[in-house]
């Protein structure tokens, strides 16, 4: 019986992100079917006057299969999901992890300048080894890179709009971290050891970009977000590192980068973002223990 409550516990563990990838999906289906919808009713009286209803049809449907595939197009559909996500999983937590009686915590319980500092430079260690896995997973298979360049261009990432940046620093972090380190990593540490919980958030976001590119590198940034964020004890610790990825990702990719052939120069780059990472974590958890303590009173029921 146990075996089964803790499995039971377990797979309980992936409904958010199912909830996730639900309301991605009725998103981008309900903005196509609005979309189709507006083009038929802008071109209805050429539809109905026409001598060849068929071919004005075909010219509907291309047009509408252009308009989809627009980068600000698809940036707009993952906006809407990310904000939407946000506000359901946001609710959840909130209801469940927010304890009603719990004081109001202060900027200063959460972070402080060192805190801030080791967060900054994890990111930047971060970056290079999430680099070196992408690289390292082309080597194996180039057609994986292909396919997330690809998916990179269809976003808009070549040519980055206000738009996308605001889904890619703002909103995405938001929504993800409430999805994966908010909602799913808390179920997951009430069923298993956080180790294992930080692991299984981690896979089932990498997993939920649909890529192999993309989802190797969100699970490595998955587990550091887990880590921050159970280190810390605070979500938006976690939502303040993945913005600081997005933001060196969307508008400095390509900072510091070496794309030589060099073996030697590539390992010693990867060992400086190793000691970077290690020295970002080291601050970390030092600005941690120099946190004043949260007041432990509670306020009087008023009732």
């Amino acid at each position: 019986m146990k075996a089964l409550k803790k499995i039971g516990s377990i797979l309980f563990c992936l409904l958010p992100a199912l909830l996730a990838f639900a309301i991605q999906t009725a998103v981008s289906f309900a903005a196509i079917f609005l979309k189709i919808f507006l083009q038929i009713a802008a071109h209805q009286d050429l539809l109905v006057g026409s001598s060849d209803p068929q071919a004005m049809m075909q010219y509907i449907v291309n047009s509408v299969m252009s308009s989809i595939m627009d980068s600000q197009f698809l940036a707009g559909i993952s906006a809407a999901y990310g904000v939407i996500a946000a506000l359901i999983l946001g609710f959840w937590y909130w209801k469940k992890f927010c304890p009603k009686r719990q004081p109001h915590r202060k900027a200063a319980s959460i972070i402080n300048p060192q805190i801030a500092g080791g967060l900054v430079i994890l990111m930047i260690g971060m970056q290079y080894i999430s680099a070196y896995v992408m690289m390292l997973l082309a080597a194996v298979n180039p057609g994986w890179y292909r396919a997330y360049e690809e998916l990179l261009k269809s976003v808009g990432f070549g040519d980055v709009t206000l738009l996308l940046a605001v889904y890619s620093i703002l909103i995405a972090p938001i929504s993800e971290e409430l999805i994966f380190r908010g909602v799913t990593l808390k179920y997951a540490e009430k069923a298993m050891p956080f180790i294992a919980a930080n692991i299984l958030q981690a896979f089932l976001f990498g997993l939920f970009h649909a890529n192999v590119i993309q989802g190797a590198y969100a699970f490595v940034v998955g587990l550091f977000c887990g880590y921050v964020c159970h280190k810390g004890g605070s979500l938006y610790l976690s939502i303040l590192f993945h913005m600081l990825f997005n933001l060196w990702g969307t508008f400095a990719p390509e900072l510091l980068d070496y794309s030589g052939g060099s073996i030697l120069l590539h390992g010693f780059i990867f060992a400086v973002a190793v000691c970077l990472s290690a020295v970002g974590i080291f601050l970390y958890q030092g600005g941690i223990k120099k946190r004043p303590p949260m007041t432990n009173a509670v306020p009087k029921n008023l009732d």
